[in-house]
């Protein structure tokens, strides 16, 4: 198991400390909140499969601990599994970025540090 995988289950919910494995860098980011857009008809679909994890953030699939993987840029982007691949007619959350902005500015970063 790569050692970023074994920080996160040591530290469930913290940042890693281990970002790099076999001189690869990770980063990770993920969103919280089912329910983005009332006109987005799989939010309904997403906040009926987020229920199980009872009062843990998630983005309707995935908890927002278990993104956690390298470097965490940001865990609490207002939008679900779904909006962060523009999956229904691109609707997100009201004032949230948007994911193509987002992905920009993670590829902008990697270009930064020369990755």
């Amino acid at each position: 198991m790569p050692n970023f995988l074994q920080q996160c289950q040591k530290n469930y919910c913290g940042q890693p400390t281990s970002t790099a494995v076999n001189g690869i860098k990770y980063y990770s980011f993920s969103g919280v909140g089912q329910i983005t857009s009332a006109l987005d008809p799989s939010d309904y679909l997403l906040a009926a499969t987020g229920v199980p994890f009872a009062g843990e953030s998630n983005d309707g699939l995935v908890s927002a601990c278990s993104s956690r993987l390298g470097y965490v840029i940001r865990d609490n982007y207002r939008m679900n599994h779904l909006d962060s691949a523009d999956q229904v007619l691109g609707l997100t959350a009201w004032g949230e970025s948007e994911p193509k902005s987002i992905y920009r500015t993670q590829v902008n970063r990697l270009k930064n540090a020369n990755l």
